[in-house]
C-alpha cells in the first residue's frame, strides 16, 4: 500500500515539474521542497536499493519455510536380456520381460526443531533489514534536506549580493560621469571599482558552492544533471522550537535509545546471534532419513518391497566449532549493542544542545533584525548618493550588511540541520 501512495504522489510530482517546465527554461525545475521530497523518496536508487534488500530478506523466509524435497533413485536397469534371465513378466507393452529395476524414494526429517529455528532466523533477518532501511531512509533525509537547506540559503545568498552589486554599480555609473566632469576624485572610484570586482568574485564564489548543492540534490532525487533545481519557496521551513526548549536531556536519552533505528537493528542481530547459537546447538541432534524401495528380480523375491531409516553417528563431529562460533558472535553482538546504546544517546544530548544553543543565537539576534539591516542599507545607499557620508562609511556598513546577511542565513542553515540530525536520533518523536 505504501509502495503504490508513493508511486502516485510521484506521478503527481512529475506532472507538477513539467508543468514548472512550461513556465521556466527547459533545463530549469522550480519545486517546492515537498515536491522535492517526494521525488526523492520515490527515484533515490539508494532507497530502491533498501527496498530489494528487504524484498530479498523476506524472500528468504519464503525459503527457509519449505520442506526438503523427496529423491528419487532408480537403478539396477538392464536394458538387455542376460542369458538365462528368469522370465519375469512384462513391464509395459511387449518389453521388460527380462528387465529388472530397483527404485528408492528418499525424505529427509530435520530434528531437535531445526526448520522452525531457521525460519526464525530468517524473519529475524527480514526484521533487521527493515531496520537498517529506516536507518538509511533517515540518514538520506537528513542529508537531503539538509542540502535542501544549503540550496535555499545561496539562492538567497545569491539575491542578497547581486542586489548590492546592481546598487553598487548603478553608483558606479553616476561616479564615472562625476569623475569625468571632475566633480569625484579617481581615487573614490577606484576605491569603489575594486569593491564592485569583490562583490563579483563573491557572487562566482556563492555560484559554485550552489552548483555542489545542486550536483548532491540531483544526485538524490535522481534527476539528470543538466537540469537545475530552483526552490520554489520563499521562506525556510518552520521548526518547533518551543517544543524543543522543552526537552529535558533524560528524554532525549530515553527517545534515543528506544526509537534509534541503528540501535534497533544492533538489538535484533544480538537476537539473531542467539537464534543461530540455537539452531548450531540443535545442530548436534541427527537429522533422520526415511526410505522406503521397491526391487524387481534383484533379491530372492520377485518384486520386493522395503522401508528403511538412515541416521548419522555423532562420535567424532558434534558441531562444536559451530556451537563455539555462534557464542563468540553472540557476545561480541551484546557488547555492540551496549557501546551503540551509550552512543546514540550521547549523539542525541549533544545534537539536542547544539540545537538549543543555535535558537537561543537566532532568537538573541531578533526577528526584526534582518528587516531593519534591509532599510539601513537603503538609508546609507541613498545617503551616499547625496553624499551625506562618506565613501569609507558607506563601503564599513556594506562589508557589515553582507556580513550580517551571511551570517543570518548560515544560522537558518544550521539550525534546519541540526534540527534533522535530532530527529535522526529521536525518530518520530519531533514532526
Amino acid at each position: 500500500m505504501k509502495s503504490i501512495y508513493l508511486y502516485w504522489i510521484g506521478a503527481i510530482v512529475c506532472c507538477s515539474v513539467m508543468g514548472a517546465r512550461g513556465k521556466s527554461s527547459s533545463d530549469t525545475l522550480v519545486m517546492s521542497r515537498a515536491e522535492a521530497e517526494a521525488v526523492f523518496l520515490q527515484r533515490n536508487l539508494q532507497l530502491l536499493v533498501g527496498r530489494l534488500g528487504i524484498d530479498e530478506a523476506k524472500a528468504k523466509v519464503i525459503q527457509a519455510r519449505l520442506w526438503p524435497n523427496p529423491t528419487l533413485s532408480i537403478g539396477e536397469v538392464n536394458l538387455w536380456s542376460n542369458a538365462g534371465a528368469e522370465a519375469l513378466g512384462r513391464l509395459f507393452g511387449t518389453r521388460g520381460n527380462h528387465a529388472q529395476v530397483a527404485v528408492d524414494m528418499e525424505q529427509l526429517i530435520q530434528t531437535a526443531g531445526k526448520r522452525k529455528k531457521l525460519i526464525a532466523i530468517e524473519e529475524t533477518g527480514a526484521a533487521i533489514a527493515e531496520q537498517d532501511f529506516e536507518d538509511l531512509l533517515r540518514s538520506l533525509k537528513v542529508e537531503f534536506r539538509s542540502q535542501l537547506a544549503q540550496l535555499y540559503s545561496m539562492q538567497q545568498r545569491m539575491g542578497v549580493y547581486q542586489q548590492v552589486l546592481s546598487q553598487l554599480q548603478r553608483l558606479l555609473r553616476g561616479y564615472q560621469r562625476q569623475v569625468e566632469q571632475g566633480n569625484v576624485s579617481r581615487s573614490e572610484y577606484m576605491r569603489l571599482k575594486a569593491s564592485e570586482v569583490e562583490l563579483m568574485k563573491a557572487v562566482d564564489d556563492i555560484r559554485r558552492e550552489n552548483g555542489v548543492a545542486q550536483r548532491t540534490l540531483k544526485t538524490l532525487m535522481g534527476i539528470t544533471p543538466q537540469e537545475t533545481l530552483v526552490l520554489a519557496d520563499d521562506r525556510p521551513p518552520e521548526i518547533p522550537i518551543a517544543a524543543t526548549q522543552l526537552l529535558d536531556a533524560g528524554t532525549v536519552q530515553e527517545w534515543a535509545q528506544t526509537h534509534s533505528a541503528e540501535l534497533a537493528a544492533l538489538q535484533l542481530g544480538t537476537i539473531h546471534a542467539e537464534q543461530e547459537l540455537s539452531y548450531e546447538r540443535a545442530q548436534r541432534v541427527p537429522d533422520i532419513t526415511l526410505n522406503a524401495n521397491y526391487d524387481r528380480g534383484g533379491n530372492i523375491m520377485r518384486d520386493f518391497v522395503g522401508v528403511g531409516v538412515s541416521v548419522d553417528l555423532p562420535f567424532f563431529h558434534r558441531n562444536q566449532g559451530n556451537i563455539k562460533a555462534a557464542q563468540f558472535r553472540l557476545e561480541q553482538s551484546r557488547l555492540r549493542t551496549e557501546h551503540k546504546k551509550n552512543e546514540v544517546a550521547g549523539m542525541a544530548i549533544q545534537a539536542w544542545k547544539d540545537l538549543l544553543a543555535t535558537i537561543a543565537r537566532k532568537e538573541h539576534v531578533g526577528a526584526q533584525y534582518d528587516g531593519d539591516m534591509d532599510k539601513l542599507l537603503a538609508g546609507y545607499h541613498n545617503s551616499f548618493a547625496q553624499r551625506h557620508i562618506s565613501l569609507l562609511e558607506y563601503l564599513d556598513f556594506l562589508e557589515a550588511y553582507l556580513t550580517t546577511k551571511d551570517t543570518l542565513l548560515d544560522t537558518d542553515t544550521e539550525l534546519l540541520t541540526q534540527y534533522e540530525v535530532l530527529r535522526y536520533h529521536v525518530g518520530n518523536q519531533l514532526p
